[in-house]
């Protein structure tokens, strides 16, 4: 019985300890984040891998990321980031990837709530200048209010010096005076150019010539889609909404014969930097 007491005193006991300490939900420390983003822009190779390998928390990768292909803003952990960039061209039949070597191996840094895109640019061919390296964009993302914010980055290798401008539809003349871009250097990014929502076509020359050289519909920027709060749906960011912000990123053509896709004139992929609210 004297046991029995005793047990029943001690439960007591720790159920008031637990009680005493209940000091109601435990939530995760917010961590300071930059945000990045990948883009694989070398010409005369296949798909590559970009891999932090520091630390394993916060630290965003991409596998297999082709020519000309990006990804979203990710949270990554601040500070100097040891990144690579492999070649990955993919195992029998692109079933079972693998990787084959190192192309870039840099240490950026990053600051606590900026935004960052982190581009593969250059030759990987040992013939090809300028060598692969890694270019870091920090990314000055506005607010353009009931318009819709536009810039331009050259990626093209060989196109030093580029006249970007934009109109409303592919036909209209392309102004005297460019109006996004004058004499855009290689890796160079312009300002940003606010303009009233609806259609836009990027209208890009070589400085010393009149012809377009980027040609088709893949001048046009994405229009985006109006959001259905009823159906729950959001808005999807595009020249056509306000409040988007989208980037222009021209793109060289690919060397013929290498394990890049077969791409034949310099061209444009547009991303979507923000979505209206």
């Amino acid at each position: 019985m004297r046991v029995s007491r005793i047990g029943l005193a001690l439960v007591g006991a720790l159920l008031a300890v637990g009680c005493d300490k209940d000091d109601g939900p435990f939530l995760a420390p917010e961590v300071p984040l930059a945000y990045t983003r990948f883009i694989n822009a070398i010409p005369d190779t296949g798909s590559v891998d970009f891999r932090f390998v520091d630390v394993l928390e916060y630290s965003p990768f991409t596998v297999m990321a082709a020519y000309r292909s990006f990804t979203p803003y990710q949270g990554t952990a601040t500070g100097a980031r040891h990144l690579k960039v492999f070649t990955n061209p993919g195992g029998s039949n692109n079933q079972i990837p693998h990787v084959t070597g190192v192309l870039i191996d840099e240490t950026p840094t990053f600051e606590a709530g900026k935004y960052y895109t982190l581009v593969a640019v250059g030759y990987a061919r040992t013939t090809g200048t300028p060598r692969v390296k890694l270019q870091v964009y920090e990314d000055p993302i506005p607010d353009p209010g009931s318009q819709v914010a536009f810039r331009v980055v050259n990626l093209a290798t060989g196109l030093s010096s580029l006249d970007v401008s934009l109109t409303s539809t592919s036909t209209d003349a392309i102004p005297a005076t460019p109006n996004v871009a004058d004499n855009l250097a290689y890796l160079a990014s312009s300002a940003y150019l606010t303009r009233a929502p609806g259609a836009a076509w990027f209208r890009v020359q070589e400085s010393t010539a009149a012809a377009e050289i980027v040609t088709g519909n893949g001048r046009q920027a994405p229009v985006g889609a109006a959001g259905d709060p009823l159906n729950n749906l959001t808005t999807i960011g595009g020249s056509g909404q306000a409040g988007s912000v989208v980037t222009a990123w021209i793109f060289p053509r690919t060397v013929a014969g290498s394990t890049a896709p077969s791409v034949t004139t310099p061209s444009i992929i547009f991303t979507v930097d923000k979505h209206p609210r």
